[in-house]
């Protein structure tokens, strides 16, 4: 943050101050802003007792208002934990319990719909493709801002985009409202989210190290967002709350989402405002999906037809007593993305009830780390925490939450989006995830061997982990991957149409499957895998490039033009997509469309290496000599080690009788090839 944006935050809480400590009197509603952290832990920041923590944005927040102590996540996965915390249900009672599962139903009413109807205007930015418009969460929002560029993808694989990006786009929105219109604002910041790569440099950093530097970059960025609301801080009530925690390698899970215990349930969880006292801390344990109900009784109001359920404790006029019932969390994810069994559980203030095949009971007060199963020494617990459970199941005897319904033009659907989890049935093998997770270990040193070019073994250790765990789509598509390095295409593609039969509605299985009948030219079945890929997420542009390829290779130029033009109609926001339109347009000569397809590709990803090379052979193509070596170099610079680019640029150079420049490129391409050479030899 610069100096001049902590001035400005500084101003802003002071003044809030003044406005809280005065009674916080105004004549209009309060304004709203949500700040959704994923993947935080509540103990990786100063204001629940982190000493090295960088959160100044979040601390000063936290002292201006309410901090839960112990705020839990109703499920350790983003769409289904977004899904609660905007409508205060439950995941059976939303209906979806997994990333890319199933969408909101139409009629449900959610903290953006009742505030349109009270004239706010609503206006959300989120950071992954996670959190897609199709899966029901842009209800009620004026702008549901999910453009993000395609190609910048984090560790599963969807799109994502990082905290200065979205407060960039949250604050252009801002600046165009009305003074007088009251506001709600969503921002969802992911950047917490693996792989922890923050700005600067941290090549010798912990993975603890670079998760705590990815929080201090979104508190930075948050606190340049809070700096730029407008209007009077009086009317501005703030919530900044994690969707779920992150394990980071305790009871041996690296990410989140396959267990229930504190790290991946326990959030931060705060409230400052109109109507919120300073300086509060809430010990009881609440759950998290209750912040919509408080939101709404902040701004004002009545709130109990609208659905979303009990308040939050802490506030003025709201019982502590009115929720003490255990808290319920759940994932899915076990099941969903590896077929083991799903978990369940209910926390009460002291004791965690985990319902798996070998049940756990654990006092997270006493033994925060949950390193003893306290199953046999306190039966009685145990006994009555599995019959709130029981009862909770009963009274959430609901009908599953729809599929996304499909349009006329793109087809609206679900993509199975991080955590390689996705839309299979939570249908496992009764593998205790406690069971499973220990397959993982050996299933990276399946991926070690097949990054070493050790193929045949890979194979070999994946065939014996899915005699272990067979309807596990992880390990089939890892499998398969195998199976081609190992030179039996067939064999990949018999088990990757074993894993679409388990995960029929995951896009990423019919991708794969495309793939493999594209490389054995078998071209009408790979079109009808592709197209059933795009039919699941029509903004996959993996699966539009694809499906344009299989056209080229088919024969069909033409084709592949009409497939790339109705991919970017799709809004895929690719870069990969407008440079081939740009290539496209160079080789017929469509000079003027091939710069603005490629200008374009640039401003999606100033990054995209094979942008900046296409750049150049456009200006070769119009002789513009000295602007395609300032491209092509700049391409090198993003993709250094391509023999065959710096051998052109060299060659290009040498041309045009600049052998001092031509000389380290040419060299470098000649170390490149001898280097490439070595690595076959071994």
């Amino acid at each position: 943050m610069t100096k001049g944006s902590r001035s400005a935050l500084a101003l802003y809480l002071l003044g809030m101050l003044v406005a809280f400590g005065c009674g916080g009197g105004w004549s209009a509603p309060p304004s709203l802003v949500l700040l959704t952290l994923d993947t935080t832990r509540s103990d990786r920041l100063g204001c629940y007792g982190a000493t090295s923590a960088q959160t100044p944005a979040l601390d000063a927040l936290a002292a201006l208002g309410v901090r839960y102590e112990r705020a839990l996540t109703p499920v350790p996965l983003t769409l289904p934990a977004h899904a609660s915390l905007l409508t205060g249900l439950a995941p059976p009672e939303h209906g979806i319990h997994d990333n890319g599962s199933a969408a909101l139903p139409a009629d449900q009413s959610t903290l953006a719909t009742i505030l349109r109807r009270r004239a706010y205007a609503t206006g959300a930015f989120v950071s992954s493709r996670v959190l897609d418009h199709r899966f029901g969460l842009a209800r009620g929002f004026d702008v549901y801002d999910d453009r993000m560029p395609a190609e910048r993808v984090a560790e599963f694989g969807e799109p994502e985009r990082d905290a200065e990006a979205v407060t960039d786009a949250a604050l252009d929105w801002l600046s165009g409202l009305p003074s007088e219109k009251p506001f709600f604002l969503w921002v969802h910041y992911y950047d917490p989210h693996s792989p922890y790569v923050p700005p600067g440099d941290w090549a010798k950093a912990t993975l603890e190290e670079r998760y705590a530097g990815e929080i201090a970059h979104m508190d930075r960025q948050i606190g340049r967002l809070l700096a730029g609301l407008p209007g009077d801080p009086a009317r501005h009530v703030v919530a900044a709350v994690g969707d779920h925690g992150e394990m980071l390698g305790e009871h041996s899970e690296r990410a989140h989402g396959f267990f229930l215990y504190r790290a991946s349930l326990e959030v931060p969880l705060i409230l400052a405002g109109p109507g919120v006292p300073r300086h509060g801390v809430v010990k009881e344990t609440v759950s998290s999906r209750h912040l919509a109900a408080t939101l709404l009784g902040l701004l004002g109001g009545a709130n109990a037809e609208a659905g979303l359920g009990s308040p939050l404790p802490g506030l003025p006029g709201v019982s502590t007593q009115a929720l003490a019932s255990p808290v319920y969390s759940e994932t899915f994810l076990p099941a969903t993305a590896h077929g083991w069994s799903p978990l369940k559980a209910v926390s009460s203030e002291r004791f965690r009830f985990v319902l798996a095949p070998r049940p756990e009971l654990y006092d997270f007060v006493s033994d925060p780390a949950e390193g003893r199963n306290l199953l046999e020494e306190r039966p009685d617990v145990a006994r009555r925490l599995r019959g709130v459970l029981d009862e909770l199941e009963r009274r959430w005897e609901l009908p599953q939450a729809p599929r996304p319904k499909l349009d006329d033009e793109v087809a609206e659907a679900i993509r199975s989006l991080g955590y390689v989890s996705g839309m299979t049935e939570a249908k496992g093998d009764a593998l205790d995830p406690k069971d499973g997770i220990l397959l993982l270990r050996d299933f990276e040193e399946a991926k070690r061997l097949l990054e070493e070019a050790e193929s045949e073994e890979a194979v070999r250790q994946l065939e014996a982990l899915l005699k272990r765990s067979p309807r596990n789509v992880t390990f089939l598509t890892a499998l398969a991957t195998a199976q081609q390095a190992e030179g039996t295409p067939e064999a990949a593609l018999v088990t990757l149409r074993r894993a679409v039969e388990l995960g029929p509605e995951r896009d990423d299985l019919h991708f794969r499957l495309a793939d493999a009948y594209r490389q054995l030219k078998r071209f009408d079945e790979a079109r009808a895998s592709y197209q059933e890929a795009l039919r699941l997420n029509p903004r996959s542009a993996s699966s539009w490039l694809g499906l344009a390829a299989t056209a080229q290779l088919s024969g069909n130029p033409s084709e592949e033009r009409a497939i790339l033009e109705r991919a970017e109609a799709a809004e895929t926001m690719s870069a990969a997509i407008v440079t081939r339109l740009g290539q496209i347009a160079i080789r017929v000569g469509e000079l003027e469309e091939a710069d603005r397809h490629l200008k374009e590709a640039i401003r999606r990803f100033p990054g995209y290496a094979h942008a900046w090379w296409v750049w150049g052979e456009l200006a070769e193509a119009q002789g513009l000599a000295d602007q395609a070596v300032t491209r092509y170099a700049k391409a090198i610079e993003l993709r250094p080690g391509d023999a065959r680019w710096m051998r052109y640029l060299g060659q290009l150079l040498e041309r045009l009788g600049d052998m001092e420049r031509a000389n380290p490129y040419l060299k470098a391409a000649e170390r490149a090839d001898r280097e490439e050479v070595a690595r076959e030899d071994n």
